[in-house]
């Protein structure tokens, strides 16, 4: 089946959808030039994903999608010698072009899934993160924030230890200090074990002693453990699973979400209700400023901005200041 034929289903399969859309990205790993993802739906809009790493491929199907679909969202991360996103930018004229971070949405799937499997509390439970790359990183320091115990194995001593110092730096004050496994020397079993790695992870012998009958393993890049390690875990009825980024969807199209939009068209800004200024969404405006929680359908005055990024004090309230108040109020209320 050519190209124009199998682009000609998808869209096919979206139209029966109230908003339609689709998701090109890349691989860093060498992959085929062409291939079609699974497809992914949320409320009233449907999405055919496709990994094109081709640039004549990747124009076909933007220029065959163009004006045909509502949304096109691009992959922005330059993972191969080819800009997804210079490319469409050129294309695209018709259908809204949205630009997404895959990595971004496979640590979000990542700390779902993870969360979802342990009832969403992380408090004192061990983790083992195989990796020391970008995924890797993300994701061990999002779990020591969730006050995980957090274990690094990196594919040598070197990088292990440049991450494991990197990444307690950023960590808060008085969050678990992220370690490496072979130091620690871990006796206790670990409640998961994540693999982010670009190939294939070769010293299972590091992780059995580690791993209980308990334990949720997670194959994050995608044939990380050998044959026979996946063998050996499944008679042990052990839980193993590959990280599938549809998990974190509605992340992916946030930008581009009516909720999103709504907060900068209705809530973000400053504009003058009554004569008096008003400002909403955390900008930042001059002294004597309202601060109201909406500036289309204002709900709630917060206060009288003190020129500084702040809220004045109500010891620190002036008649003029206190008259502004009232006249929004009043406002608000529908008795102005």
């Amino acid at each position: 089946m050519d190209i124009k034929s199998i682009l000609g289903q998808e869209l096919f399969y979206l139209k029966k959808y109230e908003q339609t859309s689709i998701m090109i990205n890349t691989t860093a790993k060498n992959s085929l030039d062409f291939r079609i993802l699974p497809r992914r739906t949320i409320s009233k809009m449907a999405m055919s994903c496709f990994m094109v790493n081709n640039q004549n491929l990747l124009e076909e199907t933007l220029s065959f999608f163009d004006g045909k679909v509502d949304y096109i969202y691009i992959d922005i991360e330059q993972k191969q010698n080819i800009n997804l996103f210079k490319i469409a930018k050129k294309i695209i004229k018709k259908s809204r072009l949205v630009t997404v971070k895959p990595n971004d949405s496979t640590v979000e799937s990542c700390d779902i899934l993870i969360r979802n499997f342990l009832n969403d509390d992380l408090y004192n439970k061990k983790v083992v993160v195989i990796g020391t790359g970008n995924l890797a990183s993300k994701i061990a320091m999002r779990l020591a924030e969730r006050q995980a115990y957090v274990y690094i194995v990196g594919r040598s001593r070197e990088k292990e230890n440049t991450a494991v110092e990197a990444l307690n730096l950023f960590l808060p004050k008085y969050t678990p200090r992220i370690q490496s496994l072979e130091k620690t020397q871990l006796s206790e079993k670990v409640e998961a074990v994540i693999s982010f790695i670009s190939g294939q992870f070769t010293r299972d012998e590091l992780l059995f002693p580690v791993i209980g009958k308990e334990t949720f393993i997670i194959d994050g890049g995608i044939n990380n453990f050998s044959s026979d390690f996946i063998q050996r875990l499944l008679l042990m009825n052990i839980n193993i699973t590959r990280l599938d980024t549809r998990i974190a969807f509605p992340y992916q199209i946030l930008w581009a979400h009516e909720y999103t939009q709504t907060f900068f068209k209705e809530v973000f800004g400053q504009t003058f209700i009554k004569d008096i200024a008003v400002v909403s969404g955390g900008y930042i405006a001059t002294e004597g400023t309202v601060i109201v929680d909406n500036l289309k359908h204002p709900n709630q005055v917060i206060g009288i901005a003190d020129g500084s990024g702040g809220v004045k004090s109500d010891e620190e309230l002036t008649e003029t200041n206190r008259g502004s108040i009232h006249k929004i109020k009043q406002a608000v209320s529908g008795e102005y």
